[in-house]
């Protein structure tokens, strides 16, 4: 399947902004707590984890409601949370992130739904989630609190252009919830979009399903095995459900679209790396119905929403996806993107602050790097074993010129920086433009300043020398390979030209 033009993705995109979407489901809270383990506790052979850090993120439908609002849309959100300080906070949460929350009912003697995820590691270790705690409703929403859902439901359905139902605990979302939904979309002409955990099968009479394989499956009493079964579960979820469109969530296996009167079509997955999964179906969720909402096709709905889980599952956590990381995720996926490694000042400092706080090293380099030959390798490779980290600048073509005389650089910086970004020992690059960046040293402090074997204590700049020993950096100067240099293999092959 060709992938989305860039000026329709543009197109789609820009008309996500405005749209009035009531997210009604289970809402819940995530808990995540990182830390290192320091030891075994002396009470019970239990590993003690120095906590470095802790967030909360909104999940389910208060995720599905936060990532519509995080790509341009005007999301409300209705379901319920306990009398306890976690439901609290997460309403004042969803709020912060431009949701409107006025139709989250509290309720007596009921927890909030919250997950509390703790996990261990750091950058080049493995964080590996220790334990998981779950607080869970417990059952269906009762008499009462199904009643305050319905009432809002019919009193916002006029002035909203999508109702989406997000089932993830069997609470909120309950029959009468659907039927209603199903009722007032037809009547208002209005998108309705269903995404559940294990009631796929009550999911009828609306205009779109999202479901990973396994929910699909078990709504029509189907195993997926194959592409084959896939296709199956798809045609009979459209027929016995009726429902307009059906995307069905396959894992690294993509995604697939069934619509009526059209074939299945199958896309594959768009990931950069995977860091976690969780909330990539609330992603989905949301892209998809903005698609639908913008005048797309569910062919391109599916694409929007293949490229935002892509961008999702490559960050830690439940997470939002924007606008601009879907166009970046396409422009990567198409080949016309920079590395994912080549960074701003700004983003460095907030990269360098959260992996100091894991406890890692940090080592800094810089150079021309025009022509990369095997002494830079080498001694890049040398510069990475001081530390955890190695970020590298890259000097601009300006100052290149200024050192190197006027025919230099042969290869511009961002030909030079993309060629650095993909080397496995460098985590990250910046160009500078400067003769010196010494004020990125002086904004980063790295651990350790890293330079060539050609330098003395004495001939490095000077300035950065003073802003390193000043915050009690390290100064490491590596060993030079002599014979070997971009000066050395410019000079060959001007003399073969010559000789040719």
């Amino acid at each position: 399947m060709k992938s989305i033009s860039e000026g329709r993705l543009h197109e789609l995109l820009e008309r996500f902004a405005g749209k009035r979407v009531l997210v009604v489901g289970d809402i819940c809270l995530y808990e995540y707590v990182w830390g290192r383990m320091s030891g075994i506790s002396t009470e019970a052979p239990v590993p003690v984890i120095d906590v470095h850090d802790r967030n909360f993120t909104p999940g389910a439908a208060g995720n599905t409601a936060a990532g519509l609002a995080k790509l341009g849309a005007e999301p409300a959100l209705c379901g319920y949370v306990g009398r306890d300080p976690h439901g609290g906070a997460l309403v004042e949460l969803l709020k912060r992130k431009g949701v409107d929350a006025s139709a989250v009912l509290t309720v007596e003697n009921t927890p909030t739904n919250t997950y509390t995820k703790i996990s261990a590691g750091g950058h080049h270790r493995t964080r590996q989630e220790l334990l998981q705690t779950h607080t869970t409703p417990g059952g269906p929403a009762g008499p009462e609190t199904e009643s305050a859902i319905l009432a809002q439901i019919k009193e916002r359905a006029p002035e909203t252009h999508a109702i989406v139902m997000v089932d993830q605990v069997s609470s909120a979302v309950t029959r009468r919830v659907i039927d209603l939904a199903a009722d007032l979309g037809r009547k208002h002409r209005i998108l309705v979009v269903g995404d559940s955990r294990e009631n796929v099968r009550d999911m009828r009479n609306i205009d779109l399903i999202v479901a990973n394989d396994y929910e699909a499956g078990l709504a029509v009493d189907m195993t997926i095995d194959s592409r084959r079964d896939v296709e199956r579960t798809g045609k009979k979820l459209l027929e016995s459900h009726n429902v307009r469109n059906v995307i069905i969530t396959r894992g690294r296996e993509g995604m697939s679209v069934f619509s009526r009167g059209s074939a299945p079509v199958h896309l594959h997955t768009h990931t950069l790396d995977v860091f976690d999964v969780t909330g990539a179906g609330d992603t989905v969720t949301a892209a998809a119905t903005l698609a639908l909402l913008a005048g797309g096709s569910a062919v391109e709905a599916a694409q929007v929403a293949n490229l935002a889980a892509g961008v999702a599952v490559s960050k830690v956590g439940t997470v939002t996806v924007s606008p601009d990381e879907i166009l970046d995720a396409h422009a990567h996926y198409t080949g016309i993107a920079p590395s994912s490694k080549i960074k701003s000042l700004e983003e460095l400092k907030t990269i360098v602050a959260a992996l100091r706080k894991e406890g890692c090293k940090i080592a800094w380099t810089n150079g021309c790097f025009d022509i990369i030959h095997s002494g830079h390798i080498a001694y890049l490779r040398k510069a990475k074993q001081l530390a955890d980290v190695l970020l590298a600048g890259v000097s601009g073509d300006k100052t290149v010129a200024k050192l190197k005389g006027p025919d230099r650089p042969i290869n511009g910086q961002q030909e030079r920086a993309e060629i650095l970004a993909e080397m496995a020992c460098i985590d990250y690059v910046i160009v500078f433009e400067e003769e010196s960046p010494a004020h990125i040293i002086e904004g980063l402090k790295p651990d350790v300043y890293v330079k060539g074997g050609d330098y003395t204590i004495d001939t490095i700049n000077q300035v950065e020398r003073r802003i390193v020993e000043g915050y009690g950096g390290d100064i490491r100067l590596l060993g030079h390979v002599e014979g070997i240099s971009t000066t050395d293999i410019i000079a060959r092959i001007t003399r073969q030209n010559e000789n040719s």
